[in-house]
């Protein structure tokens, strides 16, 4: 698994946030030369400061999402290596099973894929992990106010705790293959 993939979001979501801020100041500072060809050339000056205040939060969730779907698709990608790397029999049988297997993993849940590593990543690391996911699912699915998820979190938090979990996960490369 690669980490790197979900520091590489990660760091969009840094530029990205640091652009509002800028916008921001420059509506404080009220430099509007620089709001030409925007949606803040000749807006109130309150207004935009609101609707950027929204774009935060609305950027923080959206980032939660796209650093989930990036794990996401390296844990199954990683599940299915680990699969096809320890096999140490080539038999019909076994390349139908590894198939199956490879074939299906898109419809593994999340929960199951991080229970999987349950010998090599900490159960509070999966917890979170399992908790993200929840809110993920939250935001993916409307923010619906009538449930609410166990935990809210933040991008800053999902990031380390992805990268946590596939720096652990990693170990799974040297599980002894059973004959």
């Amino acid at each position: 698994m690669n980490e790197n993939i979900i520091k590489e979001v990660f760091s969009v979501y840094e530029v990205l946030k640091d652009s509002v801020k800028v916008a921001k100041r420059s509506i404080n500072k009220e430099i509007f030369t620089l709001h030409n060809r925007t949606i803040f050339w000749a807006e109130q000056k309150e207004l935009m400061l609101g609707k950027l205040t929204d774009t935060e939060e609305e950027l923080d969730d959206i980032m939660v999402l796209s650093l989930f779907a990036s794990f996401e698709r390296e844990l199954r990608g990683f599940i299915q290596k680990i699969i096809e790397g320890n096999i140490n029999k080539r038999t019909k049988t076994i390349e139908r099973i590894t198939s199956l297997t490879t074939n299906s993993i898109e419809r593994w849940t999340i929960n199951d894929m991080v229970e999987a590593f349950s010998d090599i990543v900490e159960g509070e690391l999966r917890g979170r992990v399992k908790q993200i996911y929840e809110y993920r699912n939250w935001i993916a699915h409307g923010k619906n106010p009538k449930r609410l998820p166990s935990a809210r979190t933040d991008p800053k938090t999902v990031h380390i705790s992805l990268v946590d979990f596939i720096l652990q996960a990693k170990g799974a490369t040297s599980i002894p293959v059973k004959t």
